[in-house]
């Protein structure tokens, strides 16, 4: 298979071919027009369960709606894999893509631009040509560079610290030619830099796929829920492996670190014997305890297992040797702060150390999710921490506690938090004036009353019975007269 690729201010557009002797992208038609009925998404499919319900979900949504909708997916179940069969099978012109983090761009480019696992599962056809796909890694420096990738390419994939430095020409650029905008780790989008980017797209079919549709901050995932599959079913279908939690008590806080090391390093000898060929996830809460952990523990403890620091201090050339070090298996440790909790496809990372535990429930998932996926030849996830002397959000505590199961925890808490999601939307929803309902999905409801006197001599209550839906909202009338 020929890879053709054209750079263009540090910019990248790809495409795979089959013909050895093609020099020149696709054209644009072409390529929809041989993805015509080249993607099997019936019941008879090799996709998975999880895959399937997602993408009945969007064609159903589609159909009937150009609002902006939400599909929540445990990490591990196929997301990337479903976007790219939603712009098969819809057969999307042009699809910009929008993530957290280069290193998940660069993933998210890597999987479009070979259909993912779709066509060696027979989901799309052999015959059906590769999209050209663009990796935005710079801010074009003209107009006309844009407009050449945007014009060459099906599918833009960049960041969103890049596209929000986009000015309003570039953007308006996006905005005439793009026919689906989707964005991946969508509970990022509260953030106010996604918030904005969001809203200049607001008229564009929207996408967004995410496995926690929940913020800690209280701010809402915009986009109607129209899809979630539970972490619980993910655990039954075997999309993730069993977690084994084993906590150590250290009191003594100057031990702590090379407790939780000790064990960690000996639970990967203890894989390696049976056989497994698992990494060590050292995780720490910023890049000075990274270095320090590094430095003072696992480099000069631990040095036979080659381990590795990874931090966003670092330059994405030595970050990306590391990462090769550990996909070769040169390295059987690595020393890291946020750099894994989103996009980073090692499998073999099985083994958690944290040092330093995430205080929030959706990045607790995001990061369990990521080492406990299902994977060939590999055995269960561990989680190791110290379980005294910090305090926790209650949303996690119960995770933590000496005899948890996080099998079963994990699910109930997730499922608990997008329970709350989804009851907030069907509350937003009863609301039949739009413009109160945009309102109200910024509140929090709380089991309170709230009496309100009016001084009018009359008023209407058929008006206050049309606002407001009785099905959602209790309200009480009396009229009391003054003795």
């Amino acid at each position: 298979m020929k890879l053709i690729k054209k750079i263009i201010n540090k910019n990248e557009i790809m495409q795979r071919t089959n013909d050895k002797e093609q020099t020149l992208f696709t054209d644009s038609f072409e390529i929809l027009e041989s993805w015509t009925n080249a993607c099997n998404i019936g019941t008879d499919s090799e996709l998975r369960e999880a895959q399937l319900g997602a993408l009945f979900s969007i064609k159903a949504h589609r159909i009937v709606s150009n609002e902006a909708a939400t599909v929540v997916m445990p990490t591990g179940t196929g997301k990337t894999e479903t976007m790219i069969a939603t712009v098969v099978s819809e057969k999307i012109n042009k699809t910009l893509i929008v993530v957290p983090s280069n290193l998940l761009r660069t993933q998210t480019v890597e999987k479009f631009a070979k259909f993912g696992v779709l066509k060696d599962i027979g989901v799309i056809d052999k015959n059906a040509l590769y999209p050209v796909v663009a990796c935005l890694k710079s801010q074009p420096k003209t107009q006309e560079e844009l407009e050449e990738i945007v014009d060459s390419s099906n599918v833009i994939i960049t960041s969103m610290s890049l596209i929000g430095r986009f000015d309003n020409n570039q953007i308006d650029m996006l905005l005439s030619n793009i026919d689906l905008f989707i964005v991946d780790e969508a509970h990022h989008i509260a953030a106010n830099k996604w918030s904005k980017i969001k809203y200049k797209f607001k008229d564009i079919p929207c996408l967004q796929f995410t496995a926690t549709p929940f913020r800690n901050d209280g701010k809402k995932v915009d986009g109607r829920i129209i899809y979630n599959y539970p972490l619980s079913k993910a655990q039954e279908n075997g999309y993730f492996q069993k977690i084994d939690f084993k906590p150590i008590k250290e009191f003594n806080e100057s031990k702590s670190d090379f407790s939780i090391a000790e064990k960690a390093v000996e639970q990967l000898e203890t894989d390696m014997n049976n056989g497994y060929d698992h990494i060590v996830l050292v995780r720490a809460k910023d890049k000075i305890s990274a270095e320090r952990l590094y430095q003072e523990i696992y480099q000069p403890l631990y040095n036979k297992y080659n381990p590795v620091l990874i931090h966003s201090g670092l330059s994405k050339s030595i970050i990306n040797e590391k990462i090769k070090v550990l996909n070769s298996g040169e390295s059987k440790i690595v020393v890291c702060v946020d750099m894994f909790g989103e996009g980073i496809d090692i499998p073999n990372l099985k083994i958690a150390a944290i040092h330093d535990k995430y205080k929030s429930l959706p990045i607790t998932l995001q990061f369990i999710g990521r080492i406990a996926r299902t994977s060939k030849n590999l055995g269960n996830a561990t989680v190791i921490t110290n379980i005294v002397n910090e305090e926790l959000a209650e949303s996690i505590n119960e995770l933590y506690a000496q005899d948890s199961d996080w099998n079963q925890l994990l699910s109930e808490l997730s499922g608990s938090a997008i329970d709350k999601e989804l009851s907030q939307q069907r509350f937003t929803e009863g609301f039949n004036n739009s413009h109160i309902a945009k309102i109200v999905k910024q509140l929090h409801p709380k089991v309170s009353t709230v009496v309100y006197e009016s001084d009018k001599p009359s008023w209407n209550v058929n008006k206050l019975c049309r606002e407001f839906d009785r099905e959602n909202c209790l309200f009480l009338i009396m009229i009391l007269k003054k003795l």
